[in-house]
């Protein structure tokens, strides 16, 4: 699994590490550019006003929608090769968790009773479920990453950080964007954008369109089919209505599918636990061998999804202020099938949870506008969820020996079946304000406060059927199966209200110069554990808070060819909500980790070297550990007899690399196409990260190692931008790569799989 340079993908690192001295974010592509050498400035929103991004007195990654079209990035899990803070984890879609600084969600499968530490917005409406962020993301004007708590400004509370995405608006200039792209693997893009006037001046519309297809990148040893391919259709519809010369009204529907034969791990290796057991002996029992590296499962495969929405966000502008509406409807439906121990016994022959989720969210928020004393953004937010999640799990004839003891009888658990339905219910209300006074034309002091009332009720019901009756001497089995499998009921209800906020001082030592210090309080609401619970564990979960300081600076250099941020960051986290998997079973349940802490340093830049070449790079290094948590699960290697718990007082946080980088460059030259003005261009990329512990056992078997991954593109645009045409390649080393690494107690370990190396070309046409 290391890394291993090719010839070729040294030749294009060596490029990087030598171009680059810079280590810094993409953030020069969000303006037209000033003058041929100087860096662009960059325009954000997260304070809800238009600001210098170099005048915002926080870590603020922001990447615009010409940049992810030129790296042909496609969604969040891609944005991670620009913003090494952010760290994207996938299983897959609904098993995914977006992190910044190593916190927001606990590495491991997803729990439908825990709220995201990383809050995720598209056009400032809030999505609640972290599945809905692995569709592909189209049509886009910015994606904006905020780290630490954002406990004052934005609807939801959140206690790692923010991914705020903005779409193209509808324009009342005619426009058209046509895109194609085709690759390896049986890989098509098609992508389309139209936008225009309806009504003069009045109302104007935009349609938007994509469809991305993959085939499988490898093929199940079982039957022979290729496995874990992609598809993904996304449409959105936007009106917008210019009500009067002060408000407008802006309304979008949208709809995303991916129906997939995904997604499924390999056997990367087998290994020896303290019980003995041997997967090999295990297999040969019934008849299997083990492929080591290859996909072999012989359940039914499926990851299908459904999302959509409708929401309207008015906005009036006032002679010092503009207030802004934005109402929401969304819904998200998930169709999983999958082989829960990734093997091809007859283990288990159904492991799956289907989600009907549906929210609704209104936000009003007032903010100052123009040059004041005082600016200040206040607002109410209010939510609502529902989430009905279906369960079902049902043994096969390996289950007792692969998961009890290959002694016993197979009829303990063959044909078992356990079926639960779990309902979440969530009510939400906040009130939020923060107010900025510039003390003086360089000194400005912030002040924010939030607090927010939450209410939840959830419903567990489950019922269990089939198997042989356990009867005379076979009762004494009978204790194995309700431990795998119990019917049971039971309702909870909590009601929590907390307060957050932020302090922040910044000062402008000159035009190109700010340095700042903040300190930030977050929070995250009670959790829900609405399954089957071992011993010891409790329904309903602490809530989560928050306390992080940030110092930095930001500034523009050498005329303003070299953009240079950098902060250091402590953050201290109080009842962390986590992820817990029993590695026997694989049970997940929530649990409080008593304190984790969060410390370490961005740095980041862009530059511009003549009208040629253009620099970009981060640095991100993130001492991520536990403090204190004296009573977590054992690691599957503790030598027999285990303790019921064991103590990670100091271990690393797990799903969290010390060390990750990002460096890239574009460089291009003018020429003549057919007589019109064009230029040529060469762009690489290069993300490293070092390695980790991606399992919440910190287990030896669930390290993952360093990997470096590189991405260029060659290709020849019009200067005007109307038509671009380039190839490109992603993991040009063919790095073999691990998104995540679990020992099972049987004896071995699956893994699922990074991308392979993967090329193409794409043809993108505007008007």
């Amino acid at each position: 699994m290391g890394f291993r340079v090719s010839g070729r993908a040294a030749g294009v690192r060596g490029a990087l590490l030598c171009g680059v001295a810079l280590m810094g974010a993409p953030a020069a592509a969000l303006a037209a550019e000033e003058s041929a050498t100087t860096v662009d400035e960059v325009v954000v929103t997260v304070r809800h006003r238009e600001e210098n991004l170099q005048r915002v007195p926080a870590a603020v990654a922001a990447v615009s929608g010409e940049f992810l079209e030129k790296t042909n990035t496609t969604g969040i899990a891609e944005l991670v090769r620009f913003v090494p803070s952010l760290q994207f984890q996938f299983v897959n879609p609904r098993n995914s968790q977006i992190n910044i600084r190593g916190l927001g969600n606990a590495v491991g499968l997803a729990n439908d009773g825990l709220d995201p530490g990383v809050g995720f917005y598209v056009d400032g409406v809030y999505y609640n479920r972290s599945a809905t962020a692995s569709f592909d993301l189209i049509d886009l004007q910015s994606v904006q990453v905020l780290n630490g708590p954002q406990g004052t400004l934005y609807g939801k509370n959140t206690t790692a950080g923010a991914v705020s995405v903005t779409t193209a608006s509808p324009s009342f200039e005619p426009g058209a964007t046509v895109e194609g792209g085709v690759g390896n693997y049986g890989f098509y893009q098609l992508k389309g954008s139209l936008t225009g006037p309806i009504v003069a001046d009045r109302v104007a519309a935009r349609l938007s369109i994509s469809r991305t297809s993959r085939d499988g990148y490898q093929v199940n040893a079982v039957d022979g089919k290729r496995i874990n391919d992609y598809d993904n259709l996304t449409v959105r519809g936007q009106t917008l209505f210019v009500l009067s010369d002060d408000v407008r009204l802006r309304v979008i529907a949208d709809y995303s599918r991916q129906h997939t034969h995904c997604c499924s791990a390999l056997i990367t290796d087998l290994f020896t636990p303290p019980s003995g057991a041997s997967f090999t002996a295990l297999s040969a029992q019934f008849g299997s061998t083990p492929r080591l590296g290859r996909v072999q499962v012989d359940s039914p495969v499926k990851a299908n999804q459904d999302t959509g929405g409708l929401s309207a966000e008015m906005t009036w502008r006032m002679p010092h202020a503009v207030l802004t509406s934005i109402t929401a409807w969304r819904y998200w439906d998930w169709r999983p099938a999958s082989d829960l121990f990734q093997s091809a016994l007859d283990d288990v022959r159904q492991s799956a949870v289907e989600d009907d989720q549906e929210q609704f969210s209104q936000e009003l928020r007032i903010a100052s506008v123009g040059e004041n004393r005082l600016d200040y953004v206040a607002g109410l937010f209010a939510w609502h969820e529902v989430l009905e999640a279906r369960a079902v799990t049902e043994f096969g004839s390996a289950a007792t020996a692969a998961l009890v003891n290959r002694a016993l009888p197979a009829l303990i658990l063959n044909g078992y079946r356990q079926n639960s339905t779990a309902k979440y219910n969530t009510t939400s209300y906040a009130a939020f304000g923060q107010l900025t006074w510039h003390a003086t034309e360089a000194l400005s002091l912030t002040g924010g406060l939030r607090y927010t009332s939450d209410r939840k009720r959830g419903t567990y019901d489950a019922v269990t059927s089939g198997g042989a009756p356990l009867l005379g001497p076979l009762a004494a089995f009978a204790p194995i199966r309700a431990a795998l499998g119990s019917a049971r009921s039971y309702t909870v209800r909590v009601k929590d209200g907390a307060w957050s906020g932020h302090l922040d001082a910044a000062y402008q030592v000159n035009e190109d110069v700010l340095v700042y210090g903040s300190y930030s309080r977050g929070s995250r609401s009670n959790g829900l554990n609405l399954n089957q619970l071992p011993p010891g564990a409790t329904p309903i979960v602490k809530p989560e808070t928050i306390d992080a300081f940030e110092v930095g600076v930001k500034s523009r250099l050498f005329d303003r060819r070299l953009t240079l941020n950098a902060d250091v960051f402590h953050q201290t986290d109080k009842d962390y909500q986590a992820n817990t998997v029993d590695p026997a079973i694989l049970r997940l349940y929530l649990a409080n980790v008593p304190k984790v802490r969060s410390k370490g340093f961005e740095v980041t830049a862009s530059g511009r070297v003549g009208d040629s070449l253009d620099l970009y790079g981060a640095l991100t290094y993130n001492k991520a550990t536990i403090v204190r948590f004296p009573n977590g699960l054992c690691p599957i290697e503790t030598p027999l007899p285990a303790p019921p718990t064991c103590s990670f007082n100091g271990a690393e946080l797990a799903g969290t690399p010390k060390w990750t980088m990002a460096l890239g460059f574009e460089y291009r030259r003018p020429v003549s196409v057919a007589g019109r003005e064009a230029e040529v261009y060469l762009g690489a990329d290069d993300s490293y990260r070092s390695g980790f512990s991606n399992d919440p056992t910190n287990t030896i078997y669930g390290r993952l190692p360093s990997r470096n991954l590189i991405n260029a593109r060659l290709g020849l645009r019009a200067a005007d931008r109307n038509w671009d045409a380039y190839v490109w390649g992603k993991n040009l080393g063919d790095v073999d790569y691990f998104n995540s690494l679990t020992p099972i107690a049987s004896g071995y370990i699956i893994g699922f799989k990074g991308d392979p190396r993967t090329y193409g070309a794409t043809l993108r046409l505007k008007y």
